[in-house]
């Protein structure tokens, strides 16, 4: 996906189509909770279904994608699974969550089954037999014999934490559960990765009860998603990754670890211990405007590579569009900690992207393309649009503002924290006075008044006879200006 952008002090217009990212953080608990929903009292399907259930049917097809499902077990999704078929399924699982491949069998103890599957789930501790040396390989699986494989795959995957859960249930059939699978039906349902039907005999965990295929699909991928590792392919996945800060992320892609790595060094760099949320914005902040540019040439040609359109050209060629600067500054925020948003709309009429952020529990709009000049000018900060809100930014910005999270609070503003915010003519010409009275070569305010900024400028600078020349830029409501001296 490409956004291209206009810069303010360029003027420039782009069309582009509109495409909306929104990234937010997904609690581990919600999506167990919604897994072991599935795993209460299925929904009645027609005999005549042979495609996965509506419910079903995106896990279903990442949980294909993903390589937890054996090309045998693919189809009649509403059938029972079998043992054979859920071992099969279990041996991805337990590969995709530790990101290694379960050793072939050297032995086989089942009379009734050769199935490669089956021998190498029995090899890694996961699954056991039915007694005299068979496995019952087209037994329909019960939940507790689910349960116990389950859970028995988290724990040679080296997640047994992840059962450690305070969703206690009581079950009134808990008598008809084996004993050698009370320990993991308590766990799991603990963990709210299994839970029982509502009946009206009460909770139930229904432990001879089958489950079918597409139950175990999307529970199988609901617990890969939310537990093992997040496997990166692109840059769009890794900007996706860094969100789920609790799981380990495993690239794939060289150019997308060379991106992670580098944002990884740069925040080391800058970022100290003892620094707050908003501190460690700005350093972020700070850092992308002083070593990139806008790559402002090859929008003017319509070359702009694809470096530009990255993460990528900020970090390591020092030139960016819009979304190479939304995709770092996320990247980064997210890597120090701070829930970023990257939010697309229309700024001046063209297509841009910029940032929402989390700072101590309020939201705010962080635009790092705008608060970076065009042309570039070396050792130039500017904060025109650091941390403002939604309804100063609609002031030349453009979004579905429904879709994300509203920004009103002005406590991380950099103007407000810093107390250059002027209300009045009169605010503003006793600031700049007073930069005038101790010769400060630059002062810098925003002008939140009506009026005309630009002629009370004029007076207070010109009334007091010491100023030869004066100049300055501005950038919505921020002014900067640049006082020179008579001798």
């Amino acid at each position: 996906m490409r956004i291209l952008n206009d810069q303010p002090s360029s003027n420039l217009a782009v069309v582009t189509a509109s495409q909306k990212i929104k990234r937010k953080l997904v609690g581990a608990a919600a999506i167990m909770i919604c897994a072991s929903a599935l795993l209460t009292v299925p929904a009645p399907v027609s005999a005549a279904s042979h495609g996965p259930s509506a419910w079903a049917e995106d896990d279903t097809y990442e949980a294909f994608r993903n390589g937890l499902i054996p090309d045998m077990v693919w189809g009649n999704f509403q059938d029972k699974i079998t043992r054979a078929e859920l071992s099969g399924v279990i041996v991805r699982l337990y590969e995709r969550l530790t990101d290694s491949k379960a050793a072939a069998a050297v032995s086989n103890p089942f009379k009734d089954t050769k199935d490669a599957d089956v021998l190498k789930a029995f090899a890694l501790g996961i699954i056991g037999g039915t007694g005299a040396g068979k496995f019952s390989p087209d037994a329909a699986v019960t939940r507790e014999q689910l349960a116990v494989m389950l859970y028995n795959t988290l724990v040679k995957a080296g997640l047994k934490d992840a059962t450690n859960g305070d969703k206690a249930a009581a079950f009134t059939d808990s008598s008809s559960i084996a004993s050698w699978a009370a320990e993991a039906v308590s766990k799991l349902a603990g963990s709210g990765i299994m839970q029982g039907a509502n009946t009206k005999n009460g909770l139930q965990f229904q432990p001879k009860a089958s489950v079918t295929r597409e139950q175990i699909f999307v529970l199988a991928n609901r617990i890969s998603n939310d537990l093992g590792p997040l496997y990166v392919e692109s840059e769009y996945d890794l900007l996706d990754a860094v969100e789920r800060r609790d799981q380990r992320i495993i690239i794939k892609d060289s150019r997308t670890k060379k991106i992670y790595d580098e944002a990884v060094r740069i925040n080391n760099e800058i970022l100290k211990p003892d620094m707050t949320e908003v501190d460690k914005e700005l350093a972020i902040h700070d850092y992308i405007v002083l070593h990139t540019a806008y790559d402002y040439d090859n929008y003017l040609k319509d070359t702009i590579p694809d470096d530009s359109y990255s993460a990528y050209g900020v970090l390591f060629k020092g030139t960016a569009v819009c979304q190479g600067y939304a995709y770092a500054a996320h990247l980064m925020l997210e890597l120090a900690g701070i829930d970023s948003i990257i939010v697309t709309g229309t700024a001046n009429g063209g297509g841009h992207a910029w940032n929402k952020v989390n700072i101590d529990g309020d939201y705010y709009n962080l635009d790092v393309t705008w608060d970076d000049p065009v042309p570039d000018e070396e050792g130039r900060l500017v904060y025109a649009y650091f941390n403002v809100t939604d309804e100063q930014l609609a002031k030349d910005h453009e979004w579905e503002m429904d879709s994300f999270p509203y920004a009103a609070a002005t406590a991380a503003n950099y103007y407000e924290s810093k107390g250059l915010v002027v209300r009045s003519a009169e605010e503003m010409k006793a600031r700049v006075s007073a930069a005038i009275a101790s010769r400060a070569e630059t002062v810098s305010f925003r002008a939140d008044y009506e009026g005309s900024v630009q002629s009370d400028l004029r007076e207070v600078i010109f009334s007091g006879g010491s100023v030869s020349r004066y100049s300055y830029s501005y950038n919505g409501t921020v002014y900067e200006v640049t006082l020179e001296y008579r001798s």
